[in-house]
């Protein structure tokens, strides 16, 4: 850190205090809001909401079995962007911003996992029969939209973030510990903070049919290619055809689908 920016750090905490000894309520009312806010990991349409919001998922969000599966698919009907037949939500699934939220018929989320809206304006949708498997993480950022195809099972403790937009097609199979982020941090000027740098966000694709091995990472920008196969550990930097597979890091194409006999590398 520059010693400008540790100057502006002891700048702005010097104000928080100020304000704070002096009394300074409008000051103090803005400062709390934004640091509840900052707490609760996302930007609510305002406090209330997000009080509502929390009370009605915690009120039954504990209860175990299928009849807390049918009671949650019948109360949180409100609260989601939407929220059909039977999408099955077991106990102990954290949600954040169910607005911004869309689980078509059968989607099942397991024990768990972890979904954040973040904004209004985003959109996380979890397509027909959808399946999150225990501990999966979904972050969308502002403007962004994360879609889980028809069918397609996203395995234990993978992270899906993003503003993206990140686009996972149908009958996928997404192993445990894959990362898959729609994002990158921008890092040229070592004078300044990583994280004041902003981020780009070209968006990834994964489409249908693909198969994930455990502990994939997939990078903005990519796109893999209908049918196609990454080998355990593989990190993907770039677009892989479809029907291929693909192993190492980063990610080569060794191989296509359906060729006997054949072994590529790129």
């Amino acid at each position: 850190m520059s010693l400008i920016e540790s100057d502006d750090l002891r700048e702005k905490f010097s104000k928080y205090r100020k304000d704070f000894l002096t009394l300074n309520l409008p000051a103090i009312e803005n400062h709390i809001i934004r640091r509840t806010k900052f707490r609760i990991h996302y930007e609510p349409s305002s406090i209330l909401s997000y009080f509502i919001e929390s009370t009605v998922l915690r009120s039954v969000g504990w209860v175990p079995g299928l009849f807390g599966a049918l009671l949650r698919n019948l109360i949180y009907q409100p609260l989601f962007a939407k929220m059909e037949l039977l999408a099955f939500i077991e106990a102990g699934v954290e949600i954040k911003s169910a607005g911004s939220i869309e689980l078509e018929k059968q989607a099942l989320i397991h024990r768990g996992v972890y979904l954040n809206g973040w904004h209004k304006n985003s959109r996380i949708c979890l397509k027909e029969r959808a399946y999150l498997d225990r501990n999966v993480t979904i972050t969308v950022h502002e403007n962004g939209y994360i879609e889980i195809g028809k069918l397609t099972y996203i395995g234990p403790s993978t992270c899906i973030a993003g503003p993206g937009p990140v686009r996972i097609g149908s009958y996928c199979l997404i192993s445990s510990g894959c990362g898959i982020y729609g994002n990158n941090h921008v890092f040229d000027d070592p004078t300044i903070l990583i994280r004041e740098q902003g981020f780009t966000n070209k968006g990834i694709t994964i489409e249908d049919d693909c198969w994930l091995g455990t502990g994939v990472k997939v990078l903005d920008g990519v796109t893999i290619g209908k049918g196609s196969v990454i080998g355990a550990g593989a990190v993907v930097t770039k677009d892989i055809p479809a029907y291929s597979v693909a192993v190492g890091v980063p990610a080569r194409v060794i191989s296509k689908r359906g060729v006997k006999g054949s072994s590529l590398e790129k």
